[in-house]
């Protein structure tokens, strides 16, 4: 089962290698792992999604909650969170698919930042689901390259 971790942490080197061990030595694998400066400049805050069952997660949040870098830790529920990732996709281009990567583009609302006269950078804000498809239906016209940021979230509204 998948597990979204936000963690605030002091902003110290060696910090994220201690958190990844950690999931190492539970045999935990992680999905996605993105780290940023928060509003304090010594701190950041960690989105991690890791795929384990709940009482494996648990030692781990265990190990974690006892080290002196780590200053909070929530286990975000999917109900309970708002959450993004960011998507760069280069496409291969030919002058007739021009049309149908636009009409793509346009029906997931991503943005063009680039076009040569081989390739197309595209970018999409949003949710896995929506990334995914816009991948899935971009696909078939062949993907240079793609990077994708991991999830980002941060507790609910309420």
């Amino acid at each position: 089962m998948k597990h979204t971790l936000s963690c605030l942490v002091y902003n110290r080197p060696g910090v994220l290698a201690k958190i990844a061990h950690t999931f190492a030595e539970e045999g935990i694998n992680i999905y996605s792992l993105a780290a940023g400066e928060v509003e304090e400049e010594d701190k950041s805050r960690m989105t991690i999604v890791v795929d384990a069952d709940d009482i494996t997660v648990r030692r781990a949040e265990n190990h974690l909650t006892e080290m002196d870098e780590v200053i909070k830790l929530f286990d975000l529920q999917e109900q309970e969170l708002i959450a993004m990732e960011l998507l760069l996709i280069k496409v291969r281009i030919k002058p007739e698919k021009i049309p149908q990567t636009l009409q793509i583009a346009e029906l997931f609302h991503a943005q063009v930042i680039a076009v040569s006269e081989e390739s197309m950078v595209l970018t999409l804000a949003s949710e896995e689901k929506r990334i995914d498809g816009l991948v899935k239906l971009l696909k078939p016209l062949g993907i240079e390259e793609m990077s994708r940021s991991g999830k980002l979230a941060v507790r609910g509204m309420g």
